[in-house]
């Protein structure tokens, strides 16, 4: 991944060179363990990428390097391990090659390997294996969350421990870091206490003041960034907050609390900033792979861009972690409907319904599973069927009836349409779509005063409905003859909506109707127009309706 060709170069400076940018590396790389500054870090990587251009087979440069992009979530763990045994390939003997490997390998749950590439560094230089047999104590010890023999695991923790803290004192580097630590703690401590003291008295101005100033003297300024961001969104200065999260997070994107927070913030307040949550939920699933949820989340979002292949992969990622898990079943057969793949939703629907997590929960994926069945594979039976089924599992059932009735309204089965939409209006007698479709219903039946009756009911309810407007014009127009009663009703649906097509094509047909050929014509023309841009009915009959005007 890292290794690249160098040409052969004899002069001095290239020589130095090499051993300069590992120098540079390592200052800036123990810069960044000390403050946890995003400079530093991008600087550390630099310099550990231009040794390894210079020399690559320095096998310091690979873990370190490995470890620095994993923690900023640049690679995945199967990226690290990879380049950690490049290292140990380059170096048998380095001990912290093998420290590394079997790091990484802890991370990836392959814990044999990783106490085997721990004992490995500890036998390369016993008297400096303290950090080592600390990090393999913490290996052992979650590997005793999981393992039958936790007792066993448990002991050998506790020696490691013990051994690793006794030896503490004879690495000379561990050392030296530990007192820069301690004095870089006590800092970070008395700004982090004296913030908190006036934050709880209500000094939330002077508190951000001081988090501010300690961004500049102590570490952890991700710890603080995050401090600032929660005052800045307790007095409603939401953009500031925004800002402070986001650097908390370029900080410190190795600790997947302060990505949560950052992610919290913005689903809350910036929804729309659907590339900046792919983003973060991006590195989460790159530090931690086996987080199901983050690659559901991952799927709506794509979605919500969308990217419907890269939704459905997303969603395919989270059923391999839980594969019986309904949610995630229902979300894929979700995008594959946008993919128009209906077989393999078909499938997925109906074996999510099949768990059942939640009765409520299930109607409604019945719902979208009966309207696959009718509208796309012509199967009303199987479509009435299901929507059946979903009317035992819920107490809503209003939409269900209504649902059942569009059906049989589609198949031509008007009586049971009829039944059906009043069901739903039984339920629910404020709904003036359903009201709007029984009126459709007894028009296509002929009856022509219920049909008005249903439609002022609608119209009652809803001021707005154009559909109901327009609708009801057509009844006396087409119905009564009343052509100037129609004329009001069509008006009104357009002053509601100025582009309704259908709208201005039936204000045509009443000028006709009235006589009144030039102002009928105008209307056609305008639905012509209007036509091509939103197209809602033939354009070729409303030509005709026009050219017919004029004929002798």
């Amino acid at each position: 991944m890292f290794k690249q060709k160098t040409s052969d170069n004899s002069n001095t400076g290239s020589i130095k060179e090499p051993n300069n940018s590992m120098q540079l590396a390592q200052a800036a790389h123990q810069r960044y363990l000390l403050h946890s500054s995003s400079e530093d870090l991008t600087t550390a990587i630099n310099y550990y990428i231009e040794a390894l251009k210079n020399n690559p087979d320095t096998s310091s440069a690979y873990f370190r390097l490995a470890s620095l992009l994993h923690d900023n979530g640049q690679i995945g763990i199967e990226s690290a391990v990879e380049q950690c045994r490049k290292a140990v390939e380059i170096d048998s003997n380095n001990p912290n090659a093998h420290m590394y490997l079997g790091y990484f390998l802890s991370l990836k749950g392959e814990f044999e390997e990783a106490k085997e590439q721990f004992k490995i560094a500890i036998d390369l230089n016993p008297l400096k294996s303290s950090r080592t047999r600390l990090v393999l104590a913490m290996t052992l010890l979650e590997k005793a969350k999981i393992s039958r023999k936790s007792v066993a695991e448990f002991t050998s923790a506790l020696y490691y421990i013990f051994s690793g803290s006794l030896l503490f004192f004879f690495d000379k580097a561990s050392v030296k870091m530990f007192f820069k630590n301690v004095l870089d703690d006590i800092s970070f401590i008395k700004y982090r206490a004296f913030g908190e003291i006036l934050e709880k008295t209500n000094q939330d101005k002077n508190a951000y003041t001081l988090y501010a100033d300690a961004l500049d003297k102590t570490k952890n300024k991700s710890v603080f960034y995050e401090r600032m961001a929660q005052i800045a969104k307790r007095k409603k200065r939401f953009d500031v907050a925004l800002e402070c999260y986001q650097s908390s997070v370029a900080l410190c994107a190795s600790n997947p609390m302060r990505i949560v927070s950052a992610i919290e913030f913005i689903e809350e307040y910036y929804p729309e900033k659907t590339d900046e949550l792919i983003d973060l939920y991006t590195v989460l699933t790159n530090q931690n792979p086996n987080i199901s949820r983050c690659y559901y989340e991952l799927g709506h979002l794509y979605l919500k861009k969308e990217d419907k292949i890269s939704a459905v992969n997303a969603f395919k990622l989270a059923l391999k972690l839980e594969t019986e898990n309904p949610f995630y079943l229902n979300a894929l057969a979700f995008a594959y409907v946008q993919l128009e793949q209906y077989d393999s939703a078909i499938e997925l629907y109906q074996k999510a319904l099949s768990l059942n997590p939640d009765n409520e929960w299930s109607a409604v994926v019945a719902q979208a599973l009966a309207a696959i069945y009718h509208q796309i594979k012509g199967n009303s039976d199987a479509a009435i069927s299901m929507l059946q089924n979903a009317l035992l599992l819920t107490k809503e059932k209003s939409q269900i009836y209504q649902a059942i009735a569009d059906i049989y309204y589609d198949t031509e089965d008007l009586d049971k349409a009829i039944e059906y939409y009043n069901y739903s209006l039984d339920g629910d007698c404020n709904n003036p779509k359903a009201y709007s479709r029984l009126a459709m219903a007894y028009w296509e039946k002929d009856y022509i005063e219920k049909a008005i009756i249903y439609y002022s009911k609608a119209i009652d309810l809803d001021p707005e409905y154009d559909i109901a407007y327009n609708n009801l014009g057509v009844i006396f127009l087409d119905g009564l003859g009343d052509s100037k009663r129609a004329l009001t009703y069509f008006e009104n649906a357009i002053d509601i909506n100025p582009n309704y097509v259908l709208a201005h094509f039936n204000i045509g047909r009443a000028f006709e109707a009235m006589g009144q050929k030039i102002d009928a014509a105008k209307k056609y023309q305008t639905a012509i127009n209007l036509n091509k841009i939103n197209p809602e009915i033939d354009s070729q009959m409303i030509e005709d309706m026009l050219y017919k005007l004029f004929e002798a």
